[in-house]
């Protein structure tokens, strides 16, 4: 298992397109944090208000799964789906004997932790130096980088719930064009259920969605019942899409 993982790491370390992703997500957060430090992009009634670190609001953009999708997304594309292309990386795989539940999941692992470095780690980070370079620092206290650590936790767990879905999609559509078209579908079918009125049975499953708890975990001062909540729907999402993908991914012809 180990060695199928450090296969995995070797090609992401060769996908052009984990680095242009990577790229990407370091110079617009860059961009970002300067606009809301210097004021020139305002955003207000944030979590990050409520934690005292409005400095660190050019995290906000970085927290809404349209935009996340945007980049995760692209690279599951280019990642996942294009090992089914002509390279014929899945059917060496196969072939060469090792089992296709411990190919997925290694797939799986390498892919949602370039996700958590691209949308999470390099956004916080980089508002952090940025920051302390422009004489910020005072803002991170003990309380200030407990919340940080606590709140990115819990948004992280759902995070990989949600590149379980996007692996799972990966796998189906075998096409990195159709994996960015039906991960930006799904994002925005969702965003839009997120905002229509809800009632019954579709208000109380979305209530316990990942995306309902992307909004939910970032705010301070969770109360012990909402952090529970925020862990079992995270691991439960992943563990059931994981799964399922395993499942449908021992079950696919592979041409």
């Amino acid at each position: 298992m180990l060695n199928m993982i450090q296969a995995e790491m070797f090609k992401l370390r060769l996908n052009k397109s984990f680095w242009v992703i990577l790229l990407t997500s370091l110079v617009l957060s860059a961009v970002m944090h300067y606009l809301a430090i210097t004021e020139w992009w305002q955003v207000y009634n944030t979590p990050f208000d409520a934690a005292g670190l409005s400095e660190m609001n050019g995290l906000s953009m970085f927290m809404a799964p349209l935009f996340f999708n945007l980049m995760i997304g692209t690279l599951a594309a280019f990642y996942i789906s294009t090992d089914f292309g002509p390279s014929g990386v899945i059917k060496n795989q196969i072939i060469s004997g090792k089992n296709r539940k411990l190919i997925y999941f290694a797939k799986y692992i390498v892919y949602s932790a370039a996700a958590v470095v691209i949308a999470v780690l390099i956004p916080a980070v980089t508002g952090i130096i940025l920051n302390i370079i422009m004489g910020n620092g005072g803002i991170f206290t003990f309380e200030t980088i407990t919340y940080l650590l606590g709140a990115y936790s819990l948004f992280s767990l759902q995070l990989l719930g949600y590149t379980a879905i996007i692996s799972l999609l990966a796998i189906i559509t075998e096409d990195s064009g159709k994996t960015i078209i039906f991960s930006i579908l799904f994002t925005i079918v969702m965003y839009i259920v997120e905002k229509m009125p809800k009632s019954g049975i579709i208000e109380r499953i979305y209530e316990y969605s990942i995306f309902q708890q992307f909004n939910q975990v970032l705010f301070p001062e969770l109360g012990i019942e909402s952090i529970m909540t925020g862990l079992a729907v995270g691991l439960i999402t992943m563990t059931v899409l994981l799964f399922i993908g395993m499942i449908v991914f021992s079950k696919k012809e592979i041409k």
